[in-house]
């Protein structure tokens, strides 16, 4: 029973250490902003496939800081896109690929959104904490 308490401790402390601010929304829709902006000045032939997926990186990490998970996406998205730059593989599908890890990525974020805010549901804070 002490061990279930404290493993739930941990992950309550876990939850609320990586719960998301209240600005959270407004930056998630800047950056998504940002990112249509880049991939229209892309399509319109104005940015390399590379050099756009460059570009929406550093802006996520301007915002966001570093994200180790998200630097995966990246440089999975930047392999994808150099693919297609080289001819080996079309924008398109260079472009559903990486869309599909990159929203894989933000479901699982969602998720842990979700299961804290349950916890909190059942457990809520301490206000004198």
């Amino acid at each position: 029973m002490k061990a279930l308490f404290f493993a739930l401790t941990v992950l309550t402390l876990t939850a609320c250490a990586s719960a998301p601010s209240s600005t959270s929304t407004s930056r998630s829709e800047d950056w998504s902003a940002y990112r249509n902006q880049v991939m229209q000045e892309r399509d319109r032939g104005a940015l390399a496939p590379v050099a756009a997926e460059d570009k929406i990186a550093a802006k996520y990490r301007e915002i966001y800081g570093l994200d180790p998970t998200m630097e995966g996406v990246f440089a999975y998205g930047r392999r994808l896109y150099a693919m297609a730059q080289a001819g080996t593989l079309s924008i398109d599908e260079a472009d559903a690929l990486a869309n599909a890890r990159m929203d894989e990525i933000f479901a699982r974020d969602a998720a842990q959104v979700q299961f804290h805010a349950w916890l909190e549901s059942r457990f809520p804070p301490n206000v004198g904490d």
